[in-house]
């Protein structure tokens, strides 16, 4: 199961890249945002973790990265099954596309109502946080 939202942007995936790579920055374009680290640099395979507003601390993996073009993270949700949160910049004549993705993979493979509502709460907030992630790109 999984929900998609995109745009158009004039800027650069470079312009743009610098507030994905630099995980302090995320605190710009995700308003729920508490804390975050990470350990390590920002490649695949590093872990991190995260705190969202009304949540507790969420361990998540870079699972996916190609600098100035897509990354992708993995969070674990304990008898649910795994939540991926797919970031591109797609790269047009128009400018870039900014998409991002969230899908839930169950345990058992078999999408349900429950999945649904829990994939809807999470996406709630993608728009938003890809105007604020634009928003932030355009100021230095």
């Amino acid at each position: 199961m999984k929900f998609s939202f995109e745009t158009l942007t004039a800027l650069t995936p470079e312009e743009i890249w610098v507030n994905y790579a630099t995980v302090n920055n995320w605190f710009k374009w995700e308003d729920d945002l508490i804390a975050i680290n990470l350990e390590g640099d920002f490649k695949q395979g590093v872990s991190g973790e995260m705190t969202l507003q009304g949540m507790p601390p969420l361990a998540f993996e870079l699972v996916e990265v190609t600098e100035n073009k897509s990354f992708c993270d993995e969070t674990k949700i304990p008898d649910l099954g795994s939540l991926y949160l797919n970031h591109e910049l797609i790269k047009t004549e128009q400018g870039t596309l900014v998409r991002h993705s969230v899908s839930c993979v169950s345990l058992d493979g078999v999408d349900n109502q429950e999945h649904l509502g829990f994939l809807t709460q999470v996406f709630e907030d993608v728009p938003q946080s890809i105007f604020a992630l634009i928003k932030a790109s355009t100021t230095k």
